[in-house]
């Protein structure tokens, strides 16, 4: 129900390779094989040839959901529990850039310093504990040189694998010393159970539909929780009466260098193609509506409505807009948004 609301598909792959002929040892347990996969590209002889989770979750699946479905092949967030956390984690850190949202409950955050890692990553990878690291979030953190990412982690306080698999303080002690940005909420009387993820799932959703979208719906403290009307509601929106419409309003002018502010009435057409017309709600003055004012800015022209950090709603769109629709909260960039670089 909240992923229909927010618009976001849901595509949940399996832990594991599965039919006739994929490996595994006796006694098959929980903790690898058919139930655990790590999302790792396995490497020894007796793995290398099924257990490829890490491949299938970041080309074929991903492949085949763009190919298939109206999705936004650019706007991918990801997620897990447990060893599912463990993968959306390190599959993120992995494949900078290629998930705009991370997220995990209860993550194996450092495997290669815990009982499970310990026991899957020999058999899948080898001896070779170097080789451990490039499946370890803890370690990937550490030499993480892509764009800013920040990281939603979900933790129960009664889980019974807290101390010896889980280690949320290790992932919390990497991001502070490299500069990640980490929400780590741990949750009292929770434990790992399919109920810990139920309580929480829809914050996790409103968090990858703000870091998707742009559009604020999520806040990590609810004492902080801005009021409703803050928020846009798209799907609720109506198309107010001046859409397509010439408007008039007022606005502070600057008619040259190093004047007053004029405050005149003044004509905005309707959005042209690939335009959006906004409501201001809010607006600041920036040094550089002032370095422009004080007729300094080479590129800047005269008779000038300063103020591009503003907040505001969208009144309405033109031919082509696609990302955007009446109703929609927005905080205007002064140079062209393009979604994908760091500074976006």
């Amino acid at each position: 129900e909240a992923a229909s609301e927010l618009r976001l598909v849901l595509v949940m792959p399996d832990t594991s390779p599965r039919g006739e002929g994929v490996p595994d040892e006796e006694p098959k347990t929980y903790d690898f094989g058919a139930g655990a996969g790590f999302y790792l590209n396995a490497t020894t002889d007796k793995y290398k040839k099924h257990y490829n989770m890490f491949d299938y979750v970041t080309k074929e699946l991903r492949e085949l959901v763009v190919k298939q479905f109206p999705v936004l092949a650019d706007k991918i967030g990801i997620t897990g529990h447990s060893m599912g956390g463990h993968g959306a984690l390190t599959i993120a850190l992995k494949n900078p850039g290629m998930y705009r949202s991370v997220s995990a409950f209860a993550p194996i955050v450092n495997p290669t310093e815990c009982p499970w890692g310990q026991k899957a990553f020999p058999l899948y990878l080898g001896p070779d504990k170097e080789a451990w690291k490039q499946y370890d979030t803890v370690e990937l953190i550490k030499k993480y040189t892509g764009p800013p990412v920040r990281l939603l982690v979900d933790q129960g306080q009664a889980d019974n694998f807290l101390k010896e698999q889980l280690k949320p303080w290790a992932l919390k002690s990497a991001c502070d010393e490299k500069g990640i940005m980490l929400t780590l909420r741990m949750q009292e009387h929770h434990d790992h159970s399919y109920y810990f993820i139920s309580s929480y799932i829809k914050d996790h959703l409103h968090f990858h539909a703000s870091q998707l979208t742009g559009l604020l719906s999520w806040c990590p403290d609810a004492g902080l929780m801005p009021t409703a009307s803050v928020y846009s509601d798209p799907l609720g929106a109506k198309v107010p009466e001046t859409a397509g419409k010439e408007i008039e309003c007022m606005a502070a002018v600057a008619f040259e260098p190093a004047k007053p502010l004029s405050l005149v009435k003044v004509k905005v057409a309707p959005p042209q193609k690939g335009e959006v017309r906004i409501k201001h709600v809010a607006v600041a003055l920036c040094h550089t509506d002032a370095y422009t004012l004080d007729g300094l800015d080479p590129e800047g022209l005269f008779p000038s409505i300063l103020g591009h950090e503003a907040s505001g709603i969208v009144e309405s769109v033109g031919e082509g807009v696609t990302e955007f629709v009446p109703g929609d909260h927005v905080i205007p960039c002064y140079q062209a948004y393009c979604g994908c670089c760091k500074f976006c």
